[in-house]
């Protein structure tokens, strides 16, 4: 059982991805089950009939490992069992867990080769990263609840334009609610993938989780 700070519910592939990171160790999770695209389904993850909420303090059954997809080192497998929220922290409570943010997610782009971790030891692989920016712009893209993008510049100035896949704060901002620029992001590196199956497989960047200040 692994007690984790949840930090994403976010969208993928009709289902969610949940991510967090452990209360004992400070280390992220990412559990997973074993089906080919790797989504939780709202049944899997069920605590007293809803959902965990960014901020929730959860217990999920978890084996030790998982598939990495070759660029995910967090991921463990679910095993078969309740999931308990044990509390919630505060949004100030999330600070002391900020990364650096000179550099997004290995490069300064908003994607990763999958060449990098073939070539890195696999010790240095993460594709969770929570960072703090004070000017978050989020800005509509195309239709759909999938529509929108997060805009920030990291800590050398270099300007990220990431797919926002946080359901919460997609759904506030097509209902026209504000959200703040002063921000904490859950970054996520999604496992390789082609838009159409012709161009080279990239690792995508994406803001998973947000957490107003």
């Amino acid at each position: 059982m692994a007690r984790i700070i949840c930090l994403a519910n976010s969208y993928k592939h009709g289902g969610r991805c949940i991510a967090g990171i452990d209360t004992e160790t400070g280390n992220w999770i990412r559990p997973v089950p074993d089906t080919k695209d790797r989504a939780i389904t709202p049944t899997m993850m069920v605590i007293d009939g809803k959902q965990p909420q960014i901020l929730d303090v959860i217990e999920i059954p978890l084996e030790d490992s998982g598939p990495d997809e070759g660029c995910q080192p967090e991921n463990r497998l679910l095993k078969p069992g309740a999931w308990n929220k044990i509390g919630r922290i505060t949004p100030q409570g999330l600070l002391k867990y900020c990364e650096d943010d000179s550099v997004i997610l290995h490069t300064y782009k908003e994607y990763v080769l999958p060449g990098l971790f073939a070539e890195a030891p696999r010790s240095n692989w993460k594709s969770l990263q929570l960072v703090h920016n004070t000017n978050v712009k989020f800005v509509p893209h195309g239709s759909g609840p999938n529509r929108w993008r997060t805009y920030f510049r990291d800590g050398r100035g270099r300007l990220l334009d990431l797919k926002l896949t946080d359901p919460v704060i997609s759904n506030r901002l097509s209902n026209n609610e504000k959200i703040s620029c002063n921000c904490i992001l859950t970054l996520s590196l999604a496992a390789p993938w082609s838009p159409d199956g012709a161009q080279p497989k990239r690792c995508y960047k994406l803001v998973a989780g947000v957490v107003e200040l």
